[in-house]
C-alpha cells in the first residue's frame, strides 16, 4: 500500500490532531509505525489431507473464490498463493498441497510446510470430523512442533461437521442434537491429538454451520496486526458484533504500542507521565473510532 491510499489519507488529519501536543518528529514515528499496521497484507496457511475440505472452508468463509474443489481428485498438489483483495486491504492465502496422499508426496510436503512456518500468520488445519484416520497429520504436526513451530499459531478445524454419525433420519440445515454430542466428544479427543492453544472447532461449509463461531476464534488466533485485514475479506454473514469488537480491540492496541515505540511515561516527570498516559488513551480511543473508515 503507499502513501496514497485513500483510507490513511482520510485518517492522518485526526490522528496528527490527536498528537498536536507532541514534537512533530515524534508524531511522525508513532504514525509510521501505525501505517505499517493499516497497509499490513497478512498470509494464512491452510493445511489438512487431501479431501479434507480446505477448498470449500476457504470458499465458504471468503468474499473471493479462493481455489477449484473437486470430490475424486486432489486439486491441489502445489501451493497457491492467492491474493485476495477487498477494497484496500489485501491478504495472501497459501493453500498448501494436503497430506497423506503418499509417504513419498508427504516427506516433500514436510520440506515445504517448514521453510513456510516463518511467513505465516496463522495456520488453519483442516481435518474432517467423519475421518478418524489421523496418522499422518499427527506424524506433521508432531515433527512442525519438533522443528520449532509454536502451539499458537495452528488453529485446527474439524469441517463436514454434518456428516458424523448417527446421521438425522430427515434432512436438517444443521447437526442433529444426537450428533451435536458426537462433535463435543470428536473435539475433546482431537484436542488431545493436536495440542494446541485454541478449541478445535466443528463446522460444516455445506451448511454454514458454526462458521461465524469460526470466524470469531481466528479473530482472536492472529496476530494484531493481521486480524483487521483479515476480518474485511471475510462474508459478512459469518462476522459478529464479538468479532468486530476484537479487531477494534487490537487496532486500538496496536495504535498504543505505535505510540510505545516513542514514548515511555515512566521516563518521564510525574506531571508529564500522566499527559503521556492520557495521551495515549486518547490515540487509542480514537483509533478504535477510525477502524470503520480504514478496514469497515
Amino acid at each position: 500500500m503507499s502513501e496514497n491510499d485513500e483510507s490513511w489519507q482520510g485518517t492522518r488529519e485526526p490522528l496528527y490532531t490527536c498528537l498536536s501536543q507532541l514534537p512533530p518528529q515524534a508524531t511522525k514515528r508513532i504514525l509510521s509505525h501505525l501505517q505499517k499496521t493499516i497497509h499490513y497484507e497478512p498470509v494464512i496457511g491452510i493445511m489438512g489431507k487431501t479431501g479434507s475440505g480446505k477448498s470449500s472452508l476457504c470458499n465458504a468463509l471468503f468474499q473471493q473464490p479462493v481455489c477449484l474443489t473437486h470430490d475424486l481428485t486432489a486439486c491441489t498438489r502445489e501451493p497457491q498463493r492467492l491474493e485476495l483483495t477487498v477494497g484496500e486491504r489485501s491478504m495472501t492465502l497459501v493453500d498448501l498441497p494436503g497430506v497423506g496422499e503418499t509417504p513419498e508426496y508427504d516427506e516433500e510436503y514436510q520440506s515445504l510446510y517448514r521453510s513456510l512456518l516463518n511467513e505465516l500468520d496463522l495456520i488453519i488445519w483442516v481435518l474432517r470430523a467423519d475421518d478418524r484416520a489421523r496418522t499422518t497429520d499427527i506424524d506433521i504436526y508432531r515433527a512442525l512442533i519438533e522443528y520449532g513451530a509454536e502451539p499458537s499459531r495452528f488453529l485446527f478445524v474439524l469441517t463436514q461437521a454434518d456428516r458424523v454419525p448417527p446421521s438425522p433420519a430427515t434432512s436438517m440445515p444443521l447437526p442433529s442434537p444426537e450428533q451435536v454430542i458426537s462433535l463435543a466428544i470428536l473435539s475433546s479427543h482431537t484436542a488431545g491429538q493436536f495440542p494446541s492453544s485454541f478449541p478445535i472447532m466443528a463446522v460444516s461449509s455445506h451448511t454454514g454451520y458454526n462458521l461465524p463461531a469460526l470466524v470469531e476464534l481466528m479473530v482472536h488466533a492472529l496476530p494484531g496486526q493481521a486480524s483487521s485485514a483479515v476480518y474485511r475479506q471475510l462474508k459478512s454473514e459469518h462476522k459478529t458484533e464479538e468479532a468486530e469488537t476484537a479487531v477494534r480491540q487490537a487496532f486500538g492496541d496496536i495504535a498504543g504500542t505505535a505510540f510505545d515505540t516513542v514514548f515511555s511515561p515512566e521516563a518521564y516527570s510525574p506531571c508529564w507521565a500522566v499527559l503521556l498516559r492520557r495521551l495515549r488513551r486518547k490515540l487509542v480511543r480514537l483509533a478504535e473510532r477510525l477502524w470503520d473508515r480504514i478496514f469497515g
